[in-house]
């Protein structure tokens, strides 16, 4: 097909070439029926006639050698053709050989760092901090406890008894007394337990049980610092003055005892919403936990206020677990509004994490049992790794999860 044009124009160049005449021969004869009247055309039909061959024998003889001529420059043209051919298809097309595709690397999934430090054998280190009131707070080392415990004691007051796994931290406080429903907590999870001073239940209950207790108003390993307050809210210690003491005591260092189950990596539970948790203990002192997006925690607020560290941020959590128990005056003859707290038995309540609340039932044997979480279809509770925060709400307040 791209030869054809090519064809046509040698051909007609041949003739023309061909048409060397005299000049008696030269004008057309036929003038009216060519538009070149100066010369005779080889394409005109009237010189030519319908062949498109000269009529006259002059031009004839001269027209068979313009064919002859067309002929070899045909054959020419058609041999170079042929080679062209010949040697195109010749040429075998090499496979292309695929490049062997690079393989694809799986990302290593790294454990998260809280998750490795809960599985160590570290024995805990369970502390009373103090929350009374406003002169308590700010307090220092919530920030870095992997659990924290929030019960109401008397006075529609709350304590917190915080979880560490960390013997490095410095300073932690403002350091409390113990009241004896806190040591059932401290003995589920196996922790050494400090704290400065007791009602006269716990003191009873400490040296019954066997607690191994470190107590702030006996030990030296206790000071008093008075940037934040001038009285009794100013008691401190550091977990490595305690882990020295400890070691001097003979305390056994090390437990397998885990409470709570961990993810390897932050998992969206599956549940209703859970953006914000409500609990008006008193009064003069209501908890709120709101959830943010970024960086997927829960910052705490204590009377509508960021409840602050000394470390100038916010309180925070991972996870909280909530449910409510029943307190009642103790009645030991010393302060009537001393509570008691009824711990054993079962129940159900919530797990808050990533902005989802799960129903869950928890459920403890006895005081010094493990309490026992699961999910509501009774399959054990896991939660996410991060710190997690046990609100245990008096009945009486109850608590608000939207």
């Amino acid at each position: 097909m791209i030869a054809r044009p090519i064809l046509r124009r040698l051909y007609a160049s041949s003739l023309t070439n061909s048409f060397e005449i005299g000049k008696a021969d030269r004008l057309c004869r036929h003038a009216k029926g060519c538009k070149n009247e100066k010369f005779l055309q080889p394409f005109c039909l009237t010189c030519t006639g319908k062949s498109g061959i000269l009529k006259s024998r002059q031009n004839m003889d001269r027209n068979e050698g313009a064919i002859l001529n067309f002929k070899k420059i045909t054959a020419i043209i058609l041999a170079g053709l042929m080679v062209l051919s010949v040697s195109a298809c010749g040429k075998k097309e090499e496979p292309k050989v695929e490049e062997p595709k690079a393989e694809e690397k799986v990302p290593e999934t790294k454990e998260n760092a809280f998750y490795e430090s809960m599985q160590s054998d570290f024995r805990p280190i369970a502390v009373m901090i103090d929350n009374d009131n406003q002169h308590s707070r700010p307090q220092l080392g919530l920030e870095s406890a992997y659990l924290v415990y929030e019960i109401v004691v008397e006075g529609s007051a709350t304590r917190f008894m915080a979880l560490f796994k960390d013997a490095s931290l410095e300073k932690i406080g403002p350091i409390r007394s113990s009241r004896h429903y806190f040591l059932d907590y401290a003995l589920e999870n196996d922790a050494i337990y400090v704290h400065a001073g007791w009602s006269n239940k716990a003191a009873s209950e400490i040296s019954s049980r066997g607690v191994n207790n470190i107590n702030g108003l006996t030990e030296t390993i206790f000071w008093r610092d008075n940037t934040y307050d001038h009285t009794w809210h100013n008691l401190y210690t550091g977990l490595n003055r305690v882990s020295e003491l400890a070691d001097k005591k003979g305390y056994r260092r090390t437990s397998d005892v885990k409470l709570l189950t961990y993810e390897k990596e932050d998992v969206v539970p599956e549940g209703e919403s859970g953006a914000e948790l409500s609990i008006p203990f008193a009064n003069f002192y209501k908890v709120a936990f709101k959830y943010t997006p970024e960086p997927r925690l829960y910052e705490r607020y204590v009377n509508g206020s960021y409840h602050m560290s000394q470390t100038g941020n916010a309180l925070t959590a991972k996870n909280i677990i909530v449910y409510t128990l029943t307190n009642v005056p103790l009645n030991d003859g010393i302060n009537a509004s001393r509570q008691d707290l009824k711990d054993v038995g079962s129940g159900t309540g919530y797990y808050l994490s990533e902005g989802k609340a799960v129903e869950i039932n928890w459920s403890k044997a006895d005081r010094s049992a493990k309490t026992v979480y699961t999910t509501k279809d009774g399959k054990p509770l896991t939660v996410n790794p991060g710190n997690t925060y046990i609100e245990i709400a008096p009945q009486y307040a109850g608590y608000e999860i939207k």
